[in-house]
Parts: structure tokens; C-alpha cells; sequence
């Protein structure tokens, strides 16, 4: 059996250093346009970053191709359907080496959670001595350095004007949302910009939750009503999601389950005197790859006859659930009403999505065409074999039951408060092996992996599951200090892992991680370089400075870099993510910061914008 198990394991290596990024590569569009929904088509230079294919965030990043082995109708389940209660026999209890987890019983519904705790309930790890810690005019000059970019690109303005979705002068009776787009490009005709939309945007909930969870986190330090009314769209751009992928035709409703895209109706629209027009028309187009399916829905109960990307993905999963403890913060501290409004509605449909999974058998249910929920399939293959995008069971035959634990335990605990038999899924370390086999494939996986160990600490420290979340500290430390520092890690080279990572060290210390001085430090070199590199962007207000009649296949600023690489030639390597810029304001907000972190910024200079653009205290 051991035997059997070790040629398995190095099957799935080769296999997967064979497949390398398994989101478009190698996959041909059996849709009825096979075209390459990559703007090939734009006229001039792009301006700005280009979503399409966007390689350096693979669309599912986790494996495409399931193995032979493990295919069927159906995954091989070891949870039954009525879970989510926390099950008996081989818990997740008894495989924590040691530790006495309490048994919580699931909190059913979907109304918001209590109010999060304001402390931890314990004291993070001490971190052995690992550099030198920045020192107090350190600390100031990079503070005064990112917010200075915030207050001189307008951030949050620029934002506020450039995402969209369907604005609330089209239809009173239609939800208004906004979502942080890709696959989207914009010309400019006189005075009007027009956002252009090609099919699939198989990412936008990532992307959309980064910004909203810190626009909200904002709104609550500073009192920015801009941040409010940001924050606010884009929780409802999420709800949209389920509410535009449901149908009149199935009986009963399977509430919750989530799209990757809707395109809802062509519009046009005045934000800050600024004249929008908005055209889905070529994201019309009927299309299948492995992973996603455009189709029409002509029977939406909340937006009538729209179209959609089917077959919601693990990628942007540990987000959604992440973003449930600032959700609930803002219901609780938020004194505007809509922000309110909308976050209780976002915290209604977050924990129903999480509660789905669980409750279906670790499975992401989907639609197609037909309108009926059923789990995600590889269309492009004999047989229509279960899709792992869509499985957290899909690779136990091979590497056992917690092989994706902690996307098990945070969703056990963002829907129902509750461990589901997974424990603490061995401090959030018990499925590394797979985590690196994964990383190999495609550098991708280590950021979706981390963000679901995150999302578990988020959501323990939602419920106040104080013994959970230690665990979880512990073993994100040990986590963390592997990948910065062991170099021979399976692409642990590649140009986005450092920016990457460093907005993933922040969104950990926002949840009461203690930062070292060397991850402080880390922070601080790649937000302050993105900070520089940004500023210089001239398109900040492209209503006035993009060129006429131009289409640009990207709508942001270009992200890649380069630098000497002292032979003569030069290394790429790619800055902060801009939707991941205002991870500062989170954790300036977070009353769970560690008090044994390494200090890196000055919070009393974020909560007060009067404060950002200036060059002396």
C-alpha cells in the first residue's frame, strides 16, 4: 500500500510540472467564436495592464486535468451529505498532534455572526531575532511614501469611477453593483469613456473582495465617505453573482451559488461628471473551455435576459470567506446606512455559499445552460469527468484526507462557525506536501493555498475560536518562514512570488499575525516601490488624458518592472498587485494587530487623509 501510494505521489508531480498552469494553456475554446478573447485586436499601445490571459494570476490555477483514477460521476467522498455538523471517527481532532479542540456545534442561518472579538484571547508566537528592525524614521518615510501615492493618484476616486457593473440610474427595481473587472478594455470618444467587455472575466470576485474589504476597512478608520460608497457596491457586485446566476426555471431555488461573471445590460451613465457608457456586447458570445461556460440566462428574476460565466473555482474562494470578519465589522461599527445595508446582505450571501459547500459534499455546485445546480464538469474531456476546480475532495484517493483541509476548515467556519471534523487541520500545515506538488505545477497555487490557511485564522477569529486560531498562528509562522526564505522552493523565483507574497504577509498581520523584522521589512520594500512605480501612471484620470478614439485591451496601470541583473541583461519581476495597494488600511484598522509584530507603518498618519500628502510631521 505504501508503495502504491509513493508511485501515486510521484505520478502527480510529473504530472503536474507537465500541465504548468492549467487555466487557458493547452486548452482549445470549443465555443461557437473561437476566438482569442485576448484584445488582440486593440488599436496602439496599451496604457495599462492587460487582464487577458493574465498569467501572472492564472484563472484556477489548481490542476485542470483530474487524474484518470479519480474520475467519474462523482469524487470519492469521506463526509456524508448532511454534514455540517463536526463528525465523529477519524476527526480532525484526533489527527492534531496533541491538541484538546472543543467541539462546536454549527450556528445555522445566515444573519450575521456576533460582533468579532477586538482581541485575539492569547499571545501570538515570539519570533526568533531575524534582522534588524526598521527604526522610527524608517517607519515614517514609508508611511508618508504609500500614502502620498494614495492621496496624489486620487485611489479610491479613480477606483470608484472606473469599476462598474450596472448602475443604479438603469433600473430601480434592478440591485446596482459595481465589480473590479477583467477582460475588460476603454476607449475614449470626447468626453465619454466607454468600458468594453470581452467574455469569461473568470476572476473578478478576487479582485472585487481585495478592494471592498479594505474601501470598508478605510471608511471605518478615516470616515471617507467615498470608501463607504465603494465598499458598498462591490459587496453587492458579490451578491450579484448569485442573485444574476439564478434562473425562473429551476424548482426548487438552489440559493447561493455563485458565477464567475454576469454581463447584465448595456448602459450609460454620469460618475463625478464623467460620462460612462458600458458595452457587454462581445461578452455575448456562447463558449465553453474546461473551466468556464458563457451562456445566456433569459429568465434572471433580478435582471431579466442576461449573460453569464458559469463554474465559480476554488482561486477566489478563500477570499469570500476572508472577507466575512470585515463584513461583519461593518454592520456592526458602520453608521452608513447603505454600507450597512449592503454589508448584511453580502454576510446573507457569503455564509449561504459557504454552507453550500459543506453541506453538498465539499463540492461548488454550478449551472449551465439547463438552469439546474449540478457539480462542475470538464466538458473538454470523454466522459464529462468531475472538474477539481470545483472538488475539495477530488485528490484524497491519492493524497488522503487533508490534502485540502484548511479550504475544508474555513469553509466549515465562514458558513457555519464550525470545524466540520477537520480541527485545526494540523495548525493549517496538514495538506504542505500537496500545497508544493501544486506549486510546482503553477506558482499560483501558493497564493491560493495561503490565502485559504489566512481565511481559516479570519474566520476562527470571526467566531472567537480562540484555540482554532492559535493553531493556525502557529503554523502560519512555521508557513511563512519557509517561503521566505528557502529559495530552492518549486518556483519560488517566479516574478510575482515576492510582491505577492508580501501583500499575503499583510493580510495575515491584519488577523493578528506577529510580522518578523525581515517580513516587516519585506512589506515595506514592495509596497514602497509600487507605490513609486504607480504614482508615475499618467492615466489616473483617463477622461482627460487617454487618447481619442484608441482601444486599449486593459484598463490599470501596468504592474511589471525591471531591473539589472548585473550580466548585461535584465530580471522582470512584477509590483503590488493594485487591487492589494490598500491592504494598509485593514490592518490599520484591525484591532487585532499583533502586539509583538514588528512595526512597519505609522496608522495614526493612515486614519487621517489631511495627513497623507504631506512631507513634514
Amino acid at each position: 500500500m505504501q508503495g502504491m501510494r509513493g508511485a501515486a505521489w510521484l505520478w502527480v508531480v510529473v504530472w503536474l510540472g507537465a500541465v504548468g498552469c492549467s487555466g487557458d494553456a493547452g486548452q482549445a475554446d470549443t465555443g461557437v467564436d473561437a476566438r482569442i478573447d485576448a484584445g488582440a485586436d486593440a488599436i496602439g499601445t496599451d496604457p495599462g495592464e492587460l487582464d487577458v490571459p493574465d498569467p501572472g494570476e492564472a484563472q484556477d490555477a489548481v490542476p485542470g486535468d483530474t487524474p484518470a483514477d479519480v474520475t467519474g460521476d462523482a469524487p470519492a467522498q469521506d463526509v456524508p451529505a448532511d454534514v455540517p455538523a463536526d463528525v465523529a471517527g477519524d476527526s480532525g481532532e484526533a489527527r492534531d498532534a496533541g491538541l484538546e479542540v472543543p467541539y462546536y456545534e454549527p450556528v445555522p442561518g445566515i444573519d450575521p455572526p456576533p460582533m468579532p472579538p477586538d482581541s485575539l484571547g492569547f499571545l501570538p508566537p515570539e519570533r526568533a531575532v531575524d534582522g534588524v528592525p526598521p527604526t522610527a524614521q524608517e517607519i515614517t518615510a514609508f508611511t508618508r511614501r504609500v500614502m502620498s501615492f494614495f492621496a496624489q493618484s486620487g485611489y479610491f476616486d479613480h477606483i470608484y469611477r472606473m469599476t462598474h457593473g450596472l448602475d443604479r440610474s438603469y433600473d430601480p427595481e434592478m440591485m446596482p453593483y459595481r465589480m473590479w473587472w477583467q477582460d475588460c478594455g476603454m476607449r475614449r470618444d470626447g468626453d465619454t469613456l466607454t468600458f468594453k467587455h470581452r467574455r469569461y472575466a473568470e476572476n473578478i470576485a478576487k479582485r472585487t473582495i481585495k478592494v471592498l474589504v479594505n474601501a470598508a476597512a478605510g471608511h471605518l478608520l478615516t470616515g471617507d465617505p467615498r470608501m463607504a460608497e465603494l465598499a458598498a457596491d462591490l459587496m453587492r457586485g458579490m451578491v450579484a453573482l448569485s442573485l444574476g446566476f439564478e434562473n425562473a426555471r429551476e424548482e426548487p431555488l438552489v440559493k447561493y451559488l455563485q458565477a464567475r461573471a454576469i454581463f447584465a445590460h448595456d448602459h450609460a451613465y454620469e460618475v463625478d461628471g464623467r460620462k460612462v457608457v458600458v458595452d457587454y456586447s462581445d461578452a455575448r458570445i456562447e463558449g465553453a473551455k474546461w473551466n468556464v461556460h458563457a451562456f445566456p440566462i433569459p429568465d434572471n428574476p433580478m435582471y431579466g435576459d442576461i449573460w453569464v460565466s458559469n463554474m465559480r473555482s476554488k482561486d477566489d474562494v478563500p477570499y469570500m470567506h476572508y472577507a466575512l470578519n470585515m463584513a461583519t465589522r461593518v454592520y456592526y461599527q458602520a453608521q452608513d446606512p447603505d454600507l450597512k445595508a449592503a454589508a448584511e446582505l453580502f454576510i446573507e450571501h457569503m455564509r449561504g455559499f459557504a454552507q453550500r459547500i459543506v453541506d453538498d459534499d465539499w463540492l461548488i455546485l454550478t449551472r449551465y445552460a439547463d438552469g439546474i445546480a449540478t457539480p462542475a464538469v470538464d466538458t473538454t474531456k470523454t466522459g464529462n469527468p468531475l472538474a477539481d476546480l470545483g472538488s475539495y475532495t477530488i485528490w484524497e484517493p491519492l493524497l488522503g484526507p487533508d490534502a485540502e483541509c484548511n479550504a475544508q476548515l474555513s469553509a466549515a467556519l465562514a458558513g457555519y462557525g464550525s470545524l466540520a471534523g477537520k480541527g485545526t487541520c494540523d495548525d493549517g500545515m496538514a495538506g504542505w506536501d500537496f500545497e508544493l506538488m501544486a506549486g510546482q505545477g503553477n506558482w499560483f497555487n501558493y497564493h491560493i493555498y495561503n490565502y485559504f490557511h489566512v481565511a481559516a485564522l479570519a474566520t476562527a477569529n470571526l467566531w472567537g475560536r480562540t484555540e482554532v486560531a492559535q493553531a493556525l498562528m502557529n503554523g502560519l509562522v512555521r508557513r511563512f518562514e519557509r517561503l521566505l526564505n528557502d529559495h530552492s522552493l518549486p518556483n519560488r523565483d517566479h516574478k510575482e512570488f515576492d510582491s505577492d507574497f508580501a501583500g499575503c504577509m499583510l493580510t495575515a498581520a491584519a488577523q493578528g499575525y506577529p510580522l518578523s523584522a525581515a517580513e516587516a521589512r519585506h512589506i515595506m520594500k514592495w509596497f514602497g516601490d509600487s507605490a513609486d512605480w504607480y504614482r508615475g501612471w499618467e492615466h489616473w484620470d483617463p477622461w482627460a488624458t487617454l487618447p481619442e478614439g484608441i482601444d486599449y485591451p486593459g484598463w490599470k496601470p501596468p504592474r511589471d518592472g525591471t531591473r539589472p541583473d548585473g550580466q548585461g541583461g535584465e530580471i522582470v519581476f512584477a509590483h503590488v498587485r493594485l487591487q492589494e495597494m490598500p491592504y494598509i488600511f485593514e490592518y490599520c484598522y484591525s484591532p487585532l494587530k499583533a502586539p509583538n509584530g514588528v512595526a512597519f507603518i505609522d496608522c495614526d498618519i493612515v486614519a487621517d487623509p489631511s495627513r497623507w500628502n504631506q512631507t513634514e510631521p
